[in-house]
């Protein structure tokens, strides 16, 4: 088996939206469940509260490890801008990423409930491609490393 083979994007994809649905769910209902008047608090408990701390913390971990993952491989797409691209690049590049971080705010916010099941990759899309021009803005002047 050829070891410079490119991994595929099924786990990478799939990590993210456990990870997503262990942690942003949960807080999202956390954050929901604050103003409600008809909650009680005092049943959750210590035990409760301790489950969904360390459920939200492993689905930022998994998050945070599958956005690595995508953003290190070339077959997951993204609209990149370099420091010599041309303006209308660089416009196309952060307006593409901040409207898919606009539209993950209304999506939180309960405005568009039917982006549903596709919140999980337009978030990893959004962070990704945020990674990648961060990336390539700042490693743009530097020499490649050796080894």
């Amino acid at each position: 088996m050829d070891s410079r083979k490119t991994a595929g994007l099924a786990g990478p994809i799939v990590l993210l939206y456990l990870g997503f649905f262990a942690s942003i769910t949960v807080i999202t209902s956390l954050v929901h469940g604050l103003f409600e008047p008809r909650m009680n608090w005092a049943e959750i408990g210590l035990g409760g509260a301790l489950v969904f701390s360390f459920m939200v913390i492993a689905g930022f971990a998994a998050c945070v490890s599958a956005v690595s993952m995508l953003a290190a491989s070339p077959r997951f797409p993204g609209i990149v801008a370099t420091p010599g691209s041309s303006v209308g690049r660089k416009v196309e590049s952060f307006g593409a990423t901040a409207i898919a971080f606009l539209v993950l705010a209304l999506a939180f916010a309960g405005t568009l409930p039917w982006l549903g099941i596709l919140a999980p990759i337009v978030a990893g899309w959004a962070c990704v491609n945020t990674l990648r021009i961060y990336r390539s803005f700042t490693l743009s002047g530097r020499a490649p490393a050796a080894g």
